[in-house]
């Protein structure tokens, strides 16, 4: 299969930088007119993407694109696990604001669900690799192995959330995420300050990089109050639903010799599994055991029972989708700089799953 032309290529031939190349493609002012019209002479001999050369002076284009520039196609790959059909959830709101913020650019996007066996077998979507896209947006891709996969290619890409086992050497691509460590760590503390003191965490640490630093925010809030960290009332370990799955949390929890009286969760879709297998036990929340989330979703399929309202964390996920398309228009502009780590403000939510332990 022919490999098809990147920005790389046309500057190699022009001995130009990226950078040069893909502002002069985007029509950057800065770009003098003549090195402006080399690049766009090299695009079309190259048969880079969809630039198009300017048609005719007598033949006027309404409502297209300016004449000349590079039409955008964003390939958007979200885990097919993560996303949900109908109502609201965090990723459904991510997708949002990715689409949204496209649309607005007056870009096109195309959407993959990668699934459990592709990540396994490095499989990428034909899009990337056949067709003609100019940048990625990974949402919940959390494995490194298939990130440099898409770095392979030689495509901008930006990723929100990463790898938990990612290390500073492997930033290949831009990230962006929320804030989760402080924000845990001041979850635990609220709990600690009703006067918790056998606290554990409920989350699949290896899932994701936001999972390891809530837990990380956890145990440096019970640090901070010289509390240990009990593994026994822990359910930390690899699961293949990550603890989604009320099953999952069953089985963790009958395994435990001794509740806590209060859990912090990973997110808040755990923290409602987790509700409604206490419940099963015949335990209450807040009264017998108190439960902390993290996302402040908004749910109409899905709520916490009994009308129950989570002490969580809020981000705005809309937020976060624009702000990744927002990050990958400026590496695809400058594709030299520096990889760049983007986190986003969160807010504690006030809930009642929360109260002073009974004993």
């Amino acid at each position: 299969m022919k490999r098809k032309a990147t920005t790389g290529d046309i500057a190699r031939m022009l001995g130009l930088s990226r950078t040069t190349v893909s502002k002069a493609l985007n029509g950057h002012p800065t770009v003098p007119p003549a090195t402006r019209q080399r690049v766009l002479d090299m695009a079309a001999q190259l048969h880079y993407k969809h630039y198009r050369p300017s048609p005719p002076a007598n033949l006027p284009v309404r409502g297209e694109p300016d004449a000349g520039a590079a039409m955008r196609t964003i390939a958007c790959l979200i885990r097919a696990s993560l996303a949900r059909s109908g109502g609201k959830g965090y990723w459904v709101d991510v997708l949002q604001g990715i689409e949204e913020s496209t649309r607005r650019r007056g870009w096109s996007m195309v959407l993959h669900f990668v699934r459990p066996e592709d990540l396994e077998t490095l499989s990428l979507p034909r899009s990337l690799t056949e067709a003609h896209v100019d940048g990625v947006v990974m949402a919940g891709i959390t494995r490194l192995a298939y990130a440099r996969a898409v770095a392979g290619l030689g495509l901008p890409a930006v990723l929100i959330d990463h790898d938990s086992a990612a290390r500073a050497e492997d930033a290949v691509f831009d990230t962006v995420l929320m804030e989760s460590e402080r924000s845990v760590r001041d979850l635990t503390a609220r709990l600690i300050a009703l006067g918790h003191r056998r606290i554990g965490f409920i989350g699949d640490i290896g899932d994701c990089l936001s999972f390891t630093e809530r837990w990380n925010g956890f145990r440096l809030a019970m640090m901070d109050a010289g509390l240990p960290v009990d593994p026994a009332c822990c359910a930390v370990a690899p699961k293949p639903r990550h603890y989604f799955d009320a099953a999952e949390i069953a089985e963790a929890l009958a395994a435990m010799p001794q509740l806590p009286t209060a859990f912090v969760c990973a997110n808040d879709v755990v923290a409602i599994r987790t509700v409604q297998a206490l419940g099963r036990m015949g335990l209450s929340v807040p009264r017998d055991v108190s439960v902390t989330g993290f996302d402040a979703i908004e749910t109409d399929t899905d709520p916490p029972p009994g009308g129950l309202a989570l002490l969580s964390v809020r981000i705005d996920a809309v937020r976060v989708g624009s702000r990744a398309l927002e990050q990958l228009a400026l590496r695809m502009e400058q594709p030299d700089r520096p990889p760049e780590h983007i986190r986003l403000a969160t807010a504690l939510v006030d809930g009642t799953s929360a109260a002073p332990p009974r004993h």
